[in-house]
């Protein structure tokens, strides 16, 4: 392969938008601990830049971007992190082709669960291996730790607390530092679920307004029927199984919440915008369902809803 191949064609693709994805990928790698979590939406520009360019001009312009901010990785040795960071790619390419194929969002997003599980999956199996190392042990182990010292902090003299919550709040972590661990494997799905879900929305939203959006309207996002067993076969397990199995009930409860939730949200949305509620009462809406704890359930609840009484549709009809 000449040099010039992995560069991309400067009279088909404006610099700016390479620019654009570079400086996107560089962000983690340049300041970790503050822009870390730009690694959950990386799939965004990929995807993004191969709809609009193409899939062979787009590829071009996305590997010199990663070919640049390669570089930029071995001189400031931060390899790991730039690593991790490509375990997007594969999930901004899998919803290129989703979008291209004019697939659903529903079977667009579960190929994207699908794919960035395995992505993440084998960079953490190769870093344990090079490290010598458990990345799930020290994950859960960084994690006890962490509550612990937050604990004593709050439990020492200079924090100023009664008796009283300095009591509540140990059994709020005492019950957390025993609950977690149980549950991480439910609470790294959720993780996997809401990012490829955040990616599909924002890329969805961002050519909603430069042209077609991929998968249609939000509010008219469904997921398959069939996928109703989960939660039903979630909390059987978790209220009549013991030990590993309830915990397992657990993290299956936990997986199919979030994806309910996300098509509760789907139901609100269309219910707001077909009862024609104004705009200021709506956000007002979206911020008190931001800081409510139980946000989550009663949207669960109401996409689980959906599926048995077809809340969308009787809305249309009205």
């Amino acid at each position: 392969m000449k040099l010039s191949d992995l560069w991309w064609d400067k009279n088909a693709v404006p610099p700016g938008h390479f620019f654009l994805v570079s400086g996107l990928f560089a962000l983690p790698v340049l300041h970790p601990g503050f822009f870390g979590w730009v690694n959950g939406l990386l799939a965004i520009p990929v995807c993004t830049i191969l709809l609009m360019h193409g899939a062979v001009t787009g590829a071009s312009v996305i590997r010199a971007a990663l070919i640049l901010v390669g570089i930029l990785a071995l001189v400031l040795q931060r390899l790991d992190i730039y690593l991790f960071s490509l375990t997007a790619v594969p999930l901004g390419l899998t919803l290129f082709l989703s979008a291209r194929n004019q697939e659903g969002a529903a079977y667009s997003g579960g190929k994207g669960v699908a794919v960035l599980t395995l992505s993440w999956f084998l960079f953490w199996a190769g870093f344990g291996v090079l490290t010598d190392s458990n990345p799930y042990a020290a994950l859960l182990q960084a994690l006890d730790l962490g509550f612990q010292q937050t604990l004593e902090i709050y439990s020492s003299k200079e924090a100023g607390l009664t008796p009283e919550v300095v009591y509540g709040l140990q059994t709020i972590t005492t019950t957390l530092r025993n609950t977690i661990p149980r549950l991480m494997p439910g609470i790294i799905t959720t993780a996997v679920i809401g990012t490829v879900w955040l990616n599909m929305v924002m890329i969805n939203r961002l050519f909603s307004r430069i042209g077609a959006a991929p998968w249609g309207s939000y509010a008219d996002w469904v997921l398959p029927e069939h996928l109703v067993w989960f939660p039903i076969v979630a909390t059987i397990t978790l209220l009549v199984g013991e030990g590993q199995i309830a915990d397992w009930g657990g993290c299956l409860l936990l997986a199919a919440g979030v994806l309910y939730f996300f098509q509760g949200l789907a139901v609100l949305l269309t219910l707001l915008f077909r009862w024609r509620v104004p705009t200021f009462a709506r956000f007002l809406l979206y911020g008190m369902l931001v800081i409510q704890s139980y946000s989550l359930p009663v949207l669960a609840i109401l996409g689980l809803s959906d599926v048995w009484f077809n809340l969308r549709r009787k809305s249309d009809e009205r």
